[in-house]
């Protein structure tokens, strides 16, 4: 009778050990980014000759598998294959593009841009954008007395940002390149600072949704939301009320 049931003890423990646990290894990923010169090779297998499955951008980021004899088992959207370990990097390379600003913050020329209400005007105004080296114009379309003479001004150098009334001391943007998010930028002229409140907030207008966009905050409280290739899409005072707002934008065709 012993024997039976120690026939059947051993059944069972066998049979239990023999079950799912249920929970099984994952495999370990890793989230890397490309940081070479330019893009990079997928290949089939971790030689230097094997055959290519395509290529990866530069700065892109990929899951790493494994790594082993200076090759990485990756995968890139929906390819998978091998790289070079030493072409990756665990820190984001675009990280530090987005944070900072160095140019790019003036309309681009022959853009019609729209205003409502408008730098100094409740009502709605439309500017053409005309270039001229460093300079940037705005020309008031309605304008009909003094149409030859522009409204706004943009200077931006590699050094500079300045944005303000024409022929004038108004100026609504005086900073210094480069623009680093969470840091005080300085002025040119000086020793007045701006915060460089954001250089990666998306923000939505009456225009349209811009990305990216550098929003200074000046001492008072009053804020410019500027957008590349496109300049000022709003303002607003201290208390968050919107003084300027771009309502339409339009290239030249």
């Amino acid at each position: 009778m012993r024997k039976v049931l120690f026939l059947i003890m051993v059944l069972v423990l066998s049979f239990s050990f023999s079950l799912p646990t249920g929970t099984e290894a994952a495999t370990k990923t890793t989230a890397m980014y490309v940081s070479a010169k330019s893009d990079i090779v997928l290949r089939v297998k971790p030689a230097k000759n094997a055959e290519r499955v395509g290529t990866i951008k530069n700065h892109s980021k990929v899951t790493v598998f494994s790594s082993s004899n200076g090759w990485s088992h990756v995968q890139a959207g929906k390819s998978k294959g091998y790289v070079y370990t030493s072409a990756l990097s665990k820190k984001n390379p675009n990280a530090a593009t987005l944070t900072t600003v160095t140019k790019g913050l003036t309309p681009v020329s022959g853009l019609t841009l729209t205003y409502s209400p408008s730098f100094f005007d409740d009502t709605k105004e439309s500017f053409v954008v005309k270039k001229d080296g460093e300079f940037t114009f705005l020309f008031n379309i309605g304008d009909t007395l003094y149409p030859d003479y522009s409204s706004y001004t943009y200077i931006e150098d590699k050094n500079r940002l300045m944005i303000g009334v024409s022929d004038s001391d108004v100026i609504f943007v005086d900073v210094l390149y480069p623009l680093k998010q969470g840091t005080y930028a300085k002025s040119a002229y000086d020793d007045s600072k701006v915060l460089v409140e954001s250089t990666t907030k998306t923000i939505k207008v009456k225009a349209g949704t811009f990305k990216n966009v550098v929003i200074l905050r000046h001492k008072d409280g009053s804020r410019e939301y500027i957008a590349k290739g496109i300049g000022i899409i709003k303002s607003t005072n201290n208390k968050g009320t919107i003084i300027t707002e771009l309502v339409s934008y339009k290239a030249k065709k």
